[in-house]
């Protein structure tokens, strides 16, 4: 969505399913082929900083 595509676009242009890059987003699916995450970063022009950065668990009560 940040990018400004629509997920089944950008399934297309990496060559996998949106379900596949739905789970990566959820973090239910870790891991992608080299190739796909290359093209992934070239459609979503992003550094590998962009992409393996963590992210904040907006569920995720902090208990301090």
């Amino acid at each position: 969505m940040q990018a400004g595509i629509e997920v089944q676009q950008l399934a297309n242009q990496v060559g996998c399913t949106a379900s596949y890059l739905r789970k990566l987003e959820r973090g239910t699916r870790s891991r992608m082929s080299p190739s796909k995450y290359v093209r992934l970063r070239t459609a979503l022009k992003a550094t590998d900083d962009d992409l393996l950065a963590p992210t904040e668990d907006p569920t995720r009560k902090d208990k301090t």
